[in-house]
């Protein structure tokens, strides 16, 4: 029976000291990640990358710790598994920092450079949305974001070669065809200046008649739109009063209009005949 009792006493003193050493071990494991968390703060502020956001998990991890460790102490169970998980949160976003701050000065020397030689005002947006995600410790989304960027940067490259190519391309085209047909061309447009000097007057007055043709065709339209209305109003009442009257008087103001400027046109077309006139007698 003693047997028996001193086997049970040695066998729970063996789980206890078990247990012990097991949490022992894990206390260790947590207080060597929280230390690195701390290290990789101070490594982030080195290279002058904030660190609002790792410090939060950093110091969610610490005070944790510090706490289970007290637990510990007095002899009761602790439990590190979120402290674990701080600490390494706290590593994880180091990294992410790290790869998108190496990335992001890449692409600031590669989108210096293009700028150089090429207009990139319209990736302005794509640009700060870059620099904002990366101040805003969002350094998962500035890798993204890189990448965005990079596809932007060469079709803003491709498309503006292009328009150098094509604008290139013309000019050297116009030069040669004005360098080739420059005696035609300026043949020509001495033709033009010397036809549009002799018949100036003939033109004037073709276009005055034309346009007099015009206003009397548009008068003819207008007095036939009038007996069309005065129909509708006073025989078939399609028409109502309010209506007649808009249309009445917007239709006279129109012939009104035409009839101010068909004398107008007349007396243009007068002066044009007495000058020629005059120019013939002058000559006799």
């Amino acid at each position: 029976m003693k047997k028996v009792i001193g086997s049970l006493i040695l066998f729970v003193f063996l789980i206890s000291l078990a247990s012990c050493l097991s949490a022992s071990n894990e206390s260790i494991q947590a207080s060597e990640l929280v230390a690195q968390a701390r290290q990789d703060i101070i490594e982030m502020q080195a290279r002058n990358i904030s660190v609002v956001r790792v410090n939060e998990s950093y110091q969610d991890a610490f005070q944790l710790y510090s706490a289970q460790k007290a637990l510990e102490n007095t002899g009761k169970r602790a439990k590190y598994d979120l402290v674990i998980e701080y600490a390494v949160h706290v590593n994880d976003i180091k990294k992410s920092a790290f790869k998108a701050d190496d990335e992001l000065r890449i692409f600031l020397e590669a989108y210096d450079s293009s700028a150089e030689k090429i207009n990139l005002s319209e990736m302005d947006e794509d640009y700060n949305a870059i620099i904002v995600s990366f101040k805003e410790e969002r350094f998962e989304d500035t890798l993204e974001l890189i990448d965005i960027g990079y596809e932007r940067l060469s079709e803003v490259q491709s498309s503006q070669t292009a328009v150098r190519l094509f604008y290139s391309t013309t000019s050297r085209t116009l030069k040669n065809f004005f360098i080739n047909n420059w005696l035609k061309l300026v043949i020509g447009i001495v033709v033009v200046i010397t036809f549009l000097i002799i018949f100036k007057k003939a033109l004037s007055k073709f276009l005055l008649v034309r346009k007099e043709k015009y206003l009397s065709l548009q008068k003819n339209v207008l007095n036939s739109l009038i007996k069309e209305l005065q129909k509708n109003y006073f025989k078939t009442k399609k028409t109502s009063e309010v209506e007649y009257r808009v249309k009445l008087k917007k239709f006279k103001e129109m012939i009104l209009d035409i009839n101010r400027q068909i004398p107008l046109l007349k007396e243009e077309m007068v002066k044009l005949t007495k000058a020629k006139f005059k120019k013939v007698v002058g000559k006799k």
